[in-house]
């Protein structure tokens, strides 16, 4: 697909960038459970937090605002019947510490095999790059460390999380973030934007809200890297 008169492009990052490791899930679930003590078998806890999620989701998408992830992670011990009174600032501090080790222990990686290259290309047209991504039980600023490690991070004029912002996509607000953060280095009008990503609501509906062009990808149909993106 060809997309014309482009000087910026805004990326999704889950199923765009990146994508989990499958070994990630179960051994968060299983840490979820010896951690807190939950008194469920694992397999039910993984059922719970996989119908939650999908919750958040919906509800930050629709509410256009961000669900703390402790707070996810709260609603999902009382849920699996949990005593909240027993837990505090302190332990879903300690809690969430153990749980990023484990995440970059089982780290996600490039959804794409030529992805870096992908990225340089576009840069090399003097088209600059950023990302804007819901967040969910992992937070921002462990990302933008992921993004380091996978070296992503140094093409990226900036990162944006909707932990970080308190807007979620598809809101309108989520976007002005990334309009008003381009407009600091360059002088651009949002029909030169093109944001990239798999959702049709949060990304390509979102997008297109706001004056941006908009990509939908779908690693059944369409990649990224099948993308045609040019300046003129």
């Amino acid at each position: 697909m060809n997309y014309f008169n482009v000087r910026h492009v805004s990326f999704d990052l889950w199923l765009t960038l990146i994508k989990s490791n499958p070994e990630f899930k179960p051994k968060r679930d299983a840490l979820l459970k010896d951690y807190f003590k939950i008194p469920h078998p694992v397999e039910a806890i993984s059922a719970k937090i996989r119908v939650w999620d999908l919750r958040f989701n919906a509800i930050n998408e629709a509410g256009g605002k961000n669900i703390d992830s402790d707070e996810m992670v709260l609603i999902i011990l009382a849920d699996l019947d949990c005593d909240l009174k027993r837990i505090t600032p302190n332990v879903m501090e300690d809690y969430y510490k153990t749980m990023e080790e484990l995440f970059f222990r089982y780290h996600p990686v490039l959804y794409e095999e030529y992805l870096l290259d992908y990225l340089n290309r576009l840069s090399d047209k003097g088209i600059t790059l950023s990302l804007l991504s819901n967040t969910g039980f992992i937070k921002g600023e462990t990302l933008k460390k992921l993004l380091q490690q996978l070296k992503i991070a140094p093409y990226l004029k900036f990162q944006i999380y909707s932990d970080e912002i308190m807007f979620s996509k598809p809101s309108k607000e989520a976007y002005q973030h990334v309009f008003d953060n381009i407009k600091t280095f360059n002088t651009i009008e949002t029909n030169s934007i093109l944001h990239i990503g798999d959702n049709e609501n949060a990304d390509f509906i979102g997008a297109k809200n706001l004056g941006m062009q908009s990509a939908l990808i779908n690693s059944n149909t369409i990649s990224l890297l099948s993308l045609n993106i040019n300046t003129y």
